[in-house]
């Protein structure tokens, strides 16, 4: 071994450490698939048990594990469109559907197609379809545009961007873009040549492409660059095969694939020119076309310069071919002949500095991380985390966001009208929990962990109706009440038996409510517990503690190091304390009309943090038990949480109650003070409001 080729292989060595530090390891590659799994099948699970054909997926690098912190990849969220049947050919035609047929001809771009609605369809498509959203071409076919579901973005108060739309940011949130997409279960016959398409390094092998045919494809609303028509061609996407090819490679293939993502967002002259999509096609062909035993830890820069080079070609040619579909040219009508050659110039001097360039990389630290390491001492650079603490960081982040998904989306399972009876909403609820239940046996491990959260949360949420529903009528807790809500005590460390708190606390049992307010104190370690609500977008800050507890744990179990916030629907109203009750009519008439269809969907319920919330029950409970040193105590928790717990969430529902704590103790300026104070963090939908009204009457 020549001694050139021997330092290649311990810089490769040194780089390959340095993406491990970074989080590139098959750890945390394995954690970010497991929790944008985790994290898809909560978005699908409802549909599944109702038996619908709408599905979602997560795409992207989230969900490939081929991001870092610095990177900070967005997420893809492709919408699958129900009620139609899209096909490729007749024999797939299904009576009584709605039936689209993929039309591809000359004119037509290669990896696009035109979709025709049969005319006998067209009274069915009426319901789904809006007016003027399809065309007759020169042949009299009835043409769908692809502009087709932009009325429904619209609706839900989307941006559009192309085929993509995002839902107003907020500061601090991770971006999604959202597509909706028409799914079909057959490939076009241009994507099918691929299946016999020879490949050097025997992969994908024959059972792996298989696999990826019975993924399907996507028919996406957009234009091709180069086919001059407009409005009405369907780009056709093989994305859930890719993801499936994805997931078959291994660590080496992922470091390379995110090396040229680094390397590609610190040069500018890249920037919206060359995407990732382009940089993973280029892995895959390069996978395709070089022997297995080629992509190990020591060959990790010839892997890289194999990379570079495939995509200098490509540029050079400006022909990058989709991997699937290699007639569909992902760089037509995209670079400029200017952009040509910049592009080309800057990828010549990166190709001859051998692997110096990542020296300069400033993502994530790359370039001094490398520098310290050829330096070997040891790291003195504050800013620059070890292994360990990005292990624990993405950890913690990942658990977070796994956290966040259940409780947000469990208003999907919940959302019904205010002004359904209680008997009605406890039997649609016992239903629906039924029908997810079904679900468990055909599921793998992690689907099942998703169906038991959920499971719990209904629990919960049935066993607190029944009492409702029993007080009002008997003044009594029936013991299956009790029995529902004890099956449901595992949601988190917090809310769910704050929810069994809050009904021995409207029966007047005192010394059971006392018992389960110390359980949760004792339980509560706010060095390490996490609040998490789904009601609110917003950013969150790490915490140490909560970071290493995730790191110790899996991705995806994370109920003993989060805290969710109390919510209560209206069919609850009968156990709700008092001074939360106010909370379902925080809106007035016409804010009503300006609340968002989705996004605040939360207002129409009593929703309260948890930690706030166990200081209130706790006040309120030893003031009925003549506690009056513990009655003061938990006051004044209740008035520091605020300053001691920086994520609260719902900060005009703690001074709201503490306003009306402050009532009850005879110190109506301060009860004023709070009310001022909740009115400052949300002016709107807030009942502050009504206690200022009433206490100033």
């Amino acid at each position: 071994m020549s001694s050139n080729q021997r330092n290649q292989e311990q810089l490769s060595l040194l780089i390959s450490e340095v993406f491990d530090d970074i989080g590139v390891s098959d750890e945390i590659i394995q954690k970010r698939k497991q929790c944008a799994l985790f994290r898809e099948f909560v978005l699908n699970v409802l549909s599944l048990s109702n038996n619908k054909n709408t599905t979602q997926y997560l795409f992207g690098s989230q969900s490939e594990g081929t991001t870092t912190e610095g990177i900070n990849s967005d997420v893809d969220v492709l919408l699958c469109v129900p009620n139609f049947n899209v096909i490729n050919d007749w024999s797939h035609w299904k009576q009584g559907e709605v039936n689209l047929l993929m039309v591809q001809h000359q004119t037509i771009a290669p990896g696009y197609c035109l979709l025709q609605l049969l005319r006998s369809d067209v009274p069915l498509a009426a319901e789904y379809i809006p007016n003027g959203m399809y065309c007759i071409d020169n042949r009299g076919r009835v043409i769908i545009k692809n502009t087709a579901f932009h009325q429904i973005n619209a609706r839900l108060g989307m941006v559009q961007h192309g085929p993509a739309a995002m839902p107003p940011m907020q500061p601090g949130v991770r971006e999604a873009d959202f597509v909706l997409a028409l799914p079909c279960l057959q490939w076009p016959i241009e994507a099918r040549r691929w299946l016999t398409r020879d490949n050097v390094g025997r992969w994908p092998n024959a059972p792996l492409k298989s696999e990826s045919e019975s993924c399907g494809c996507f028919l996406v609303p957009v234009d091709s660059k180069i086919s001059g028509l407009v409005g009405v061609e369907w780009r056709i996407s093989t994305t859930l095969a890719e993801r499936h090819l994805m997931f078959s490679l291994n660590t080496i293939h992922m470091k390379c694939y995110v090396m040229m993502k680094v390397l590609l967002k610190s040069y500018d002259v890249f920037r919206d020119v060359i995407s990732s999509y382009m940089c993973k096609t280029v892995l895959l062909h390069c996978v395709e076309n070089t022997m297995v035993d080629f992509w190990q830890e020591r060959n990790l820069i010839k892997c890289f310069d194999k990379m570079l080079c495939v995509l200098y070609n490509f540029i050079a040619h400006v022909q990058c071919p989709h991997f699937i579909i290699p007639e569909n040219n992902l760089m037509a009508g995209k670079i400029s002949p200017l952009q040509q050659q910049r592009l080309l110039e800057v990828l010549a001097r990166i190709i001859k500095s051998e692997g110096r360039m990542l020296l300069e990389i400033q993502v994530d630290n790359i370039g001094e991380r490398i520098r310290q390491k050829l330096s070997r001492l040891p790291a003195f650079h504050p800013h620059i985390k070890s292994r360990l603490e990005m292990r624990r960081i993405v950890s913690g982040d990942l658990s977070y966001h796994s956290a966040r998904c259940i409780v947000s989306h469990i208003k999907s399972y919940f959302n019904i009208d205010n002004g359904n009876c209680c008997e009605n909403t406890i039997k649609q609820i016992v239903c629906s929990y039924g029908d997810i239940l079904k679900l468990y046996p055909q599921l793998n491990n992690l689907q099942k962990k998703v169906v038991s959260y959920i499971s719990l949360w209904m629990c919960t949420t049935i066993g607190s109706m029944i009492a409702s529903y029993y007080i009002s009528i008997h003044g009594r807790i029936p013991n299956i009440a009790i029995e529902w809500l004890q099956s449901g005590l595992n949601t988190d460390v917090s809310s769910s038996l704050l929810k069994l708190a809050t009904v021995y606390y409207s029966a007047g049992n005192m010394n059971v409510t006392e018992d389960i307010l110390t359980r949760i104190d004792q339980r509560y370690d706010r060095n390490v517990m996490l609040p998490v609500c789904g009601c609110i977008e917003e950013g969150w800050d790490h915490k140490e503690g909560f970071d290493i507890a995730a790191n110790n744990v899996q991705v995806n179990d994370f109920r003993d190091i989060v805290s969710y916030c109390v919510k209560f629907m209206y069919q609850e109203v009968n156990i709700v304390p008092s001074e939360l009750r106010q909370e379902f009519f925080r809106s007035s008439q016409e804010e009503i009309q300006r609340r968002h269809p989705f996004d605040d969907i939360w207002m129409n319920y009593a929703v309260v943090d948890s930690l706030p919330y166990m200081y209130f029950l706790q006040h309120k409970v030893y003031s009925s038990l003549g506690k009056n040193e513990e009655r003061l105590r938990a006051l004044q928790k209740l008035k520091n949480v605020l300053n001691e717990e920086p994520r609260i969430h719902h900060k005009e529902t703690v001074f709201n109650l503490l306003g009306q704590c402050m009532e009850q103790e005879n110190l109506p300026n301060e009860a004023f003070h709070y009310y001022e104070r909740s009115l400052q963090v949300i002016p709107q939908h807030n009942a502050a409001n009504f206690y200022m009204a009433r206490l100033l009457s």
